[in-house]
């Protein structure tokens, strides 16, 4: 399989926590890197028909040439990263390298809005 020619670019954002001096923990997303040329896919949800928006639990894909997902030598996973596409924050469901074959990555997502 060739390149996947996106039109789209994902930042993967990873979680930093850290604690405040009452020892409570502080959450705050930081730009890893950038994943170029990618293409984003709605794969279930969508729209509302009655309301004509959009529904919050929306299911999609981000297609994109293969890397091996980790960051400063820390494996990504559901509960560190997400991904920022045009200023709207997906949830990362799943690293899918597909068939292990190292040709292309499916990374599932779950919409959850703004920034």
């Amino acid at each position: 399989m060739g390149h996947i020619d996106g039109n789209t670019n994902a930042v993967v954002q990873v979680k930093e926590v850290t604690q405040n001096e009452y020892k409570s923990d502080l959450i705050r997303w930081k730009d890893a890197f950038t994943i170029k040329n990618g293409v984003l896919d709605l794969v279930d949800g969508g729209v509302n028909i009655k309301m004509m928006r959009r529904v919050e639990d929306s299911d999609y894909i981000f297609l994109c040439d293969y890397f091996i997902p980790e960051y400063n030598g820390e494996r990504l996973t559901t509960q560190n990263s997400r991904l920022l596409i045009d200023g709207e924050v997906y949830e990362v469901v799943l690293f899918d390298d597909v068939m292990r074959l190292h040709e292309h990555l499916e990374i599932y997502l779950k919409y959850i809005g703004g920034q």
